[in-house]
């Protein structure tokens, strides 16, 4: 098996603007710092990236998203990969890094360890473009089907555990959310948020006011 860090390396070569939906901790850090960009929506909880990736997907079915999840954060909520298989947008990337661990929390293992086939229950659910990959060369190639062809696709990498120790540049959860938002309306020449100057606060907004 490879680290999931390799991976990241490899698929932050094939991204240019794609929206990413990353999980929580070393798999945002190592992403941001691999691939800072304002088309990063980073550090959502456990079950939920995968989810906020679908419905991105849905409402920009002319993006492509691509959803950095985990074996525990996607068995948390498993009903996301039944809903990506109803919808089956052809946009969506969903990959998930497979430690077979809760890693954060002490590394006890996940049913992926005990044989759980993440990649198994996709297909079963209505996702034929889905595959287990082992290493390097199988993941960059898979990405990279994912990046050029329609979807959904869904790639459950095999990985070992460990975070890479890169700078952790502090991204706060609100501001990283409002920085998503604002990229997301340049290029897409849409206002999903209210001006908070017109409402009459006369605020700019700074990531001291986005702290959580």
């Amino acid at each position: 098996m490879v680290t999931r860090f390799v991976l990241l390396e490899r698929l932050a070569k094939m991204v240019k603007d794609e929206l990413v939906v990353t999980n929580l901790k070393g798999t945002a850090h190592e992403w941001h710092y691999l691939s800072p960009k304002d088309s990063n929506l980073l550090y959502l909880g456990m079950g939920m990236p995968t989810p906020a990736a679908l419905g991105l997907a849905m409402a920009l079915p002319h993006r492509r998203v691509i959803s950095l999840d985990g074996d525990g954060s996607i068995l948390l909520d498993l009903a996301g990969i039944p809903a990506v298989g109803q919808v089956a947008p052809k946009n969506l990337t969903v990959i998930i890094f497979d430690n077979q661990c809760y890693e954060s929390n002490g590394a006890l293992p996940t049913p992926t360890a005990n044989g759980t086939d993440l990649t198994g229950i996709a297909k079963a659910s209505g996702i034929p473009k889905a595959r287990t990959v082992l290493d390097a060369d199988e993941f960059e190639d898979a990405a990279r089907t994912a990046l050029t062809t329609d979807g959904p696709h869904f790639i459950t990498a095999k990985v070992e555990r460990g975070t890479k120790k890169v700078p952790i540049i502090m991204t706060y959860g609100r501001y990283n959310k409002y920085v998503f938002v604002k990229h997301v309306e340049k290029t897409e020449g849409v206002q999903i948020l209210r001006s908070i100057k017109a409402s009459g606060a006369g605020y700019t907004p700074n990531k001291e006011y986005f702290k959580d």
